[in-house]
């Protein structure tokens, strides 16, 4: 009697050993499982749509090919809306089939005005109607390439090898008429002479140049488009007083 006693006794026990387990346990596993799968899913599909809409981004407002069509840059990199430029060069030919070319240390461009660049360390080469050849240098500009326009800051300085060298603070030039316009005083040197004036105006291809303001001439044999900086820098001074 005590061996069946026992023989049967023996399994209940194994069987209450493997069925002792916390239900609330078990429903809390499952549910975090679940929901840790729900937001893995909600995750990957978030992701996916953000992939998918920069691409989108990219491909309708791709900053990069906004840039002016006759540009060239060393590095370009981008800040927000601004694509920031090394060593940006534009070049193109004026309606009279001469070249041009203008290029500056560093450049700066809105994404939102494609047309328009800021430079800074500006240098330009245009060559002119009667094949003489213009460089102009300055502080900083902003060219319009729909324009062919470009707004010079800050010593400007352009010299022509036909025979005149000017300075003043600001201007604007034409690339395509070389029409050049200052409302700053100007002072220009020529092979003979001097010209200091509170304003100019260039027409013709270079070939008219109208002073206004209080305009101030000097003519001497001895002065060359080649003076230095102190023969200058007085006909500046008198040309503010």
């Amino acid at each position: 009697m005590t061996d069946l006693i026992r023989g049967t006794e023996a399994p209940r026990q194994r069987l209450d050993l493997m069925t002792r387990v916390d239900p609330r346990k078990a429903i809390r596993r499952a549910r975090f499982h679940s929901l840790l799968v729900r937001h893995i899913r909600l995750g990957i599909v978030v992701l996916a749509a953000f992939a998918i809409i920069s691409v989108a981004i990219i491909g309708i407002f791709d900053p990069f090919k906004r840039l002016p069509g006759n540009i060239s840059v060393g590095h370009v990199g981008l800040k927000g809306s601004l694509v920031t430029m090394a060593a940006p060069k534009m070049a193109g030919m004026r309606p009279n089939g001469e070249p041009f070319e203008l290029h500056s240390v560093s450049g700066v461009q809105d994404i939102l005005k494609p047309d328009v660049v800021k430079l800074f360390g500006v240098h330009a080469k245009i060559v002119m109607d009667d094949s003489s050849t213009s460089r102009i240098s300055s502080d900083s500009g902003v060219y319009d390439s729909s324009k062919d326009m470009i707004w010079l800051k800050g010593n400007v300085h352009i010299i022509n090898d036909s025979g005149y060298n000017m300075r003043m603070p600001s201007a604007t030039v034409n690339i395509k008429s070389s029409a050049l316009v200052t409302k700053e005083p100007v002072v220009v040197l020529l092979n003979g002479g001097r010209v200091a004036a509170a304003s100019m105006d260039i027409e013709d291809n270079g070939h008219k140049i109208s002073f206004a303001g209080d305009v101030k001439s000097v003519v001497d044999s001895r002065i060359t488009t080649d003076e230095d900086e102190s023969g200058t820098a007085q006909m500046e001074a008198e040309s503010s007083k």
